[in-house]
Protein backbone atom coordinates (compact mmCIF):
# COMPACT_ATOMS: atom_id res chain seq x y z
CA UNK A 1 0.00 0.00 0.00
CA UNK A 2 1.31 3.17 -1.33
CA UNK A 3 0.93 6.11 1.14
CA UNK A 4 3.40 8.61 0.09
CA UNK A 5 2.02 12.03 0.59
CA UNK A 6 0.89 12.91 -3.06
CA UNK A 7 0.03 9.21 -3.89
CA UNK A 8 -3.50 8.19 -5.06
CA UNK A 9 -4.05 5.16 -2.42
CA UNK A 10 -3.55 8.17 0.58
CA UNK A 11 -6.05 10.28 -1.30
CA UNK A 12 -8.45 7.42 -1.43
CA UNK A 13 -7.73 6.43 2.00
CA UNK A 14 -8.48 10.20 3.56
CA UNK A 15 -11.78 9.97 1.87
CA UNK A 16 -12.77 6.89 3.00
CA UNK A 17 -11.42 8.19 6.31
CA UNK A 18 -13.79 11.35 5.94
CA UNK A 19 -16.80 9.64 4.55
CA UNK A 20 -16.57 7.21 8.04
CA UNK A 21 -16.20 10.19 10.39
CA UNK A 22 -18.96 12.29 8.59
CA UNK A 23 -21.06 9.14 9.24
CA UNK A 24 -20.24 8.30 12.86
CA UNK A 25 -20.60 11.60 13.46
CA UNK A 26 -23.86 11.75 12.11
CA UNK A 27 -25.26 8.41 13.61
CA UNK A 28 -23.56 9.46 16.83
CA UNK A 29 -25.98 13.00 16.67
CA UNK A 30 -28.94 11.11 15.62
CA UNK A 31 -28.47 8.21 18.56
CA UNK A 32 -27.97 11.74 21.22
CA UNK A 33 -31.10 13.44 19.61
CA UNK A 34 -33.40 10.42 20.50
CA UNK A 35 -32.02 9.90 23.44
CA UNK A 36 -33.85 13.53 24.79
CA UNK A 37 -37.06 12.47 23.13
CA UNK A 38 -36.84 14.81 20.59
CA UNK A 39 -39.41 14.53 17.65
CA UNK A 40 -37.98 12.77 14.29
CA UNK A 41 -38.67 16.14 11.93
CA UNK A 42 -36.33 17.86 14.60
CA UNK A 43 -33.85 14.85 14.94
CA UNK A 44 -33.49 15.17 10.99
CA UNK A 45 -33.07 18.53 10.95
CA UNK A 46 -30.46 18.94 13.45
CA UNK A 47 -28.67 16.17 12.72
CA UNK A 48 -27.98 17.03 9.18
CA UNK A 49 -27.19 20.45 10.44
CA UNK A 50 -24.51 19.48 12.93
CA UNK A 51 -23.46 16.62 10.81
CA UNK A 52 -22.98 19.43 7.86
CA UNK A 53 -20.81 22.27 9.99
CA UNK A 54 -18.70 18.69 10.20
CA UNK A 55 -18.20 18.14 6.74
CA UNK A 56 -18.13 21.87 6.22
CA UNK A 57 -15.26 21.81 8.99
CA UNK A 58 -13.47 19.16 7.56
CA UNK A 59 -13.54 20.31 4.06
CA UNK A 60 -12.59 23.89 5.07
CA UNK A 61 -9.26 22.52 6.77
CA UNK A 62 -8.65 20.72 3.21
CA UNK A 63 -9.36 23.02 1.69
CA UNK A 64 -6.96 25.66 3.62
CA UNK A 65 -4.04 23.37 3.58
CA UNK A 66 -4.44 23.31 -0.60
CA UNK A 67 -4.48 26.86 -0.80
CA UNK A 68 -1.21 26.83 1.78
CA UNK A 69 0.41 24.50 -0.31
CA UNK A 70 -0.10 26.31 -4.00
CA UNK A 71 0.76 29.47 -1.84
CA UNK A 72 4.32 27.63 -0.97
CA UNK A 73 4.71 26.24 -4.24
CA UNK A 74 4.55 29.77 -6.33
CA UNK A 75 6.75 31.03 -3.37
CA UNK A 76 9.35 28.25 -4.86
CA UNK A 77 9.08 29.01 -8.46
CA UNK A 78 9.36 32.83 -7.60
CA UNK A 79 12.73 32.18 -5.82
CA UNK A 80 13.84 29.44 -8.96
CA UNK A 81 13.20 32.06 -11.22
CA UNK A 82 15.06 34.50 -9.04
CA UNK A 83 18.15 31.90 -9.04
CA UNK A 84 18.00 31.28 -12.81
CA UNK A 85 17.98 35.30 -13.32
CA UNK A 86 20.95 35.50 -10.98
CA UNK A 87 23.00 32.32 -12.65
CA UNK A 88 22.53 33.90 -16.39
CA UNK A 89 23.81 36.80 -14.68
CA UNK A 90 26.87 35.65 -13.47
CA UNK A 91 27.49 33.60 -16.73
CA UNK A 92 26.98 36.17 -18.77
CA UNK A 93 29.90 37.66 -16.94
CA UNK A 94 31.92 34.95 -17.00
CA UNK A 95 31.69 34.82 -20.63
CA UNK A 96 31.74 38.05 -21.33
CA UNK A 97 35.63 37.75 -19.87
CA UNK A 98 36.59 35.10 -22.01
CA UNK A 99 35.77 36.51 -25.31
CA UNK A 100 38.94 36.65 -27.64
CA UNK A 101 40.58 34.36 -25.88
CA UNK A 102 41.36 30.71 -26.91
CA UNK A 103 43.21 28.93 -24.42
CA UNK A 104 41.99 25.56 -23.31
CA UNK A 105 41.01 26.98 -19.51
CA UNK A 106 38.77 29.08 -21.31
CA UNK A 107 37.55 26.32 -23.59
CA UNK A 108 36.93 24.47 -20.26
CA UNK A 109 34.83 27.79 -18.84
CA UNK A 110 32.79 27.99 -21.76
CA UNK A 111 31.79 24.08 -22.01
CA UNK A 112 31.14 24.15 -18.05
CA UNK A 113 28.73 27.71 -18.85
CA UNK A 114 27.16 25.92 -21.63
CA UNK A 115 26.18 22.70 -19.17
CA UNK A 116 24.87 24.86 -16.77
CA UNK A 117 22.80 26.86 -18.94
CA UNK A 118 21.46 23.72 -20.46
CA UNK A 119 20.31 22.72 -17.25
CA UNK A 120 18.91 25.61 -16.45
CA UNK A 121 16.76 25.52 -19.60
CA UNK A 122 15.97 21.80 -18.77
CA UNK A 123 15.28 22.68 -15.38
CA UNK A 124 12.87 25.37 -16.01
CA UNK A 125 11.49 24.93 -19.51
CA UNK A 126 9.70 27.96 -21.52
CA UNK A 127 12.05 30.41 -20.14
CA UNK A 128 14.87 29.95 -22.60
CA UNK A 129 14.63 28.45 -26.08
CA UNK A 130 14.37 24.81 -26.86
CA UNK A 131 16.79 22.48 -24.54
CA UNK A 132 19.65 20.79 -26.55
CA UNK A 133 22.22 19.47 -24.80
CA UNK A 134 25.49 21.37 -25.17
CA UNK A 135 28.49 20.06 -27.24
CA UNK A 136 30.71 18.86 -24.95
CA UNK A 137 28.36 15.83 -23.11
CA UNK A 138 25.87 13.45 -25.19
CA UNK A 139 21.81 14.08 -24.99
CA UNK A 140 21.17 11.40 -23.48
CA UNK A 141 23.83 10.64 -21.27
CA UNK A 142 23.78 14.31 -19.84
CA UNK A 143 20.18 14.43 -18.84
CA UNK A 144 20.57 10.92 -17.34
CA UNK A 145 23.68 12.82 -15.26
CA UNK A 146 21.45 16.12 -14.40
CA UNK A 147 18.38 14.11 -12.76
CA UNK A 148 21.33 11.37 -11.26
CA UNK A 149 23.46 14.20 -9.57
Amino acid sequence: MDLRKDSKTRLVALCVFVMVLVWVVGFGFDRLLARDGVTRSEILLTSNGLTGLVAGYLFYTLALNERMRREQMRERLRTIGEMNHHIRNALQVITSTAVGKEDESVQLIRNSVERIEWTLREVLPGHATAPEAPASIPAKESREQVRAG
